[in-house]
């Protein structure tokens, strides 16, 4: 009845009247909860990248550190005491349904809650009723550019969560705002006008430090696979990929110090620390392949997944990938062939939520962005189409020889796949890559 009832409203005027009415709602599901955000310590993670690894290395680290926490992200929900994973396919909850995991939080006795706050769910003000005592923004790139109406639009979305921990309520047991901000980012100057009690920053450079009353000062280290950087002196190794794990890390133990866990606890307990579902998960296997699985649903994401990929990859990279469809930024679609054709060797383009949009145009678009670089010298030696994705990703397989990475990039860890037509099927990416590779044994 809901989605009948937005045909008969105008675009326009259902765009305006959106935010009031999510915000409504989740005014009134906090009041409905019980204000579970004034019980905990309520941490706010936005950007274009990073944000669910960022997010759970934070918590990671905080639970290790005996300070029970819970998280929300577009993976799943931690309720300080047991994992659901993400089915409902908002990379943000609703308005309700985030106040109701806030409150399973503060019942399960959490003393800090981590809530992923994506452009779309800030933008509508899910977030309305969420008192926030600290955000924290990993980078900013454009994306969702025909979502938000811009890039303007899409920063000052995001901005939302600054705005928020500003009003915000200072609580008696942690009585400060404090901002994290990633000091090497291109958009720091529009994150530092935001006040805040106390202002830190992260940097893997050496600039002098504007605006912050601290820093956490990273350098990276040489490493073959996985990451090895040192924070503040002290030598830090991921079991995670690519330099942008490096950032997302440096960012939560950032963040972790301010909260009382030294640096030095937050080394240990990443050393426990090896994947977040979905985001550069290794699947095992025995063909002497490497296989990676990333969601990296934006272009900087992509670039950042595939530049590690390429690092990693002893032979050739196989890249298996398409693009969302309806109302989702056309212009990505380019940009996804072009940063493909640049990093991969073999290119598979196939579906990804198509919604009602043609497949085979999606597909188009992304060849037309290879052949924009194709004559650039670039790797690349072999383009092939298949539509059907998990046929995509057993051909990437059987091509593959010992030595040779595969990496499927744009679902990640969701649970379901939107085909032709807007019909929706149960999918696990992982799960049908290790369907696929017993197929092959």
């Amino acid at each position: 009845m809901r989605e009948f009832l937005k045909t008969l409203i105008p675009e326009g005027l259902l765009k305006a009247v959106r935010p009031w009415y999510h915000g409504l709602l989740a005014w009134d599901a906090s009041v409905y909860y019980e204000r579970p955000s004034e019980q905990m310590v309520v941490i706010g993670i936005t950007g274009t990248a990073g944000k669910s690894t960022t997010t759970q290395i934070l918590a990671h680290i905080l639970n290790s550190a005996s300070q029970r926490t819970g998280y929300i992200t577009t993976v799943g929900f931690f309720d300080g005491r047991q994992n659901h994973i993400n089915k409902h396919g908002l990379s943000m909850p609703n308005e309700i349904r985030l106040q109701k995991q806030l409150r399973a939080m503060a019942e399960n006795g959490c003393r800090f809650a981590v809530i992923e706050c994506t452009s779309e769910g800030l933008a509508q003000n899910r977030h309305a009723g969420i008192n926030f005592d600290m955000a924290l923004v990993t980078n900013l790139s454009p994306a969702h550019m025909e979502a938000h109406g811009g890039f303007e639009q899409y920063r000052a979305a995001k901005a939302k969560l600054f705005e928020a921990l500003e009003r915000g309520r200072r609580k008696s047991f942690f009585p400060k705002k404090i901002k994290g901000l990633n000091l090497d980012d291109p958009e720091l100057g529009f994150y530092l006008q935001y006040p805040a009690d106390e202002t830190f920053g992260i940097s893997f450079g050496d600039e002098k430090a504007v605006g912050v009353d601290s820093v956490v000062r990273g350098r990276m280290l040489p490493a073959a696979g996985d990451v090895s950087f040192e924070a503040q002196g002290k030598q830090v190794r991921l079991k995670l990929p690519g330099k942008f794990n490096a950032y997302n890390a440096l960012l939560a133990m950032a963040a972790a110090l301010q909260l009382g866990v030294s640096i030095e606890q937050s080394i240990a307990a990443l050393q426990n620390f090896s994947a977040v579902d979905g985001r550069m998960e290794a699947i095992a296997n025995s063909r002497g392949i490497r296989i990676y699985v990333d969601y990296a649903p934006e272009p900087a994401g992509m670039r950042s997944a595939l530049e590690a990929a390429r690092k990693i990859a002893g032979q050739r990279l196989i890249h298996v990938f398409g693009a969302t469809g309806g109302h989702r930024d056309k212009a990505k679609r380019y940009e996804f062939g072009e940063i493909s054709a640049q990093l991969a060797d073999v290119i598979i383009i196939t579906n990804d939520d198509v919604y009602d949009s043609d497949p085979e145009e999606i597909a188009r678009n992304v060849e037309e962005g290879i052949q924009r670089v194709k004559d650039q010298g670039l790797r690349i030696k072999d383009i092939q189409v298949i539509l059907d994705r998990r046929q995509a990703v057993r051909h990437a397989l059987e091509l593959a020889k010992p030595g040779d990475t595969v990496i499927i990039t744009g679902k990640g860890s969701e649970q379901f796949l939107v085909l032709p037509g807007n019909r929706r099927v149960a999918w696990d990416e992982r799960e049908v890559v290790r369907e696929e590779l017993q197929k092959l044994v």
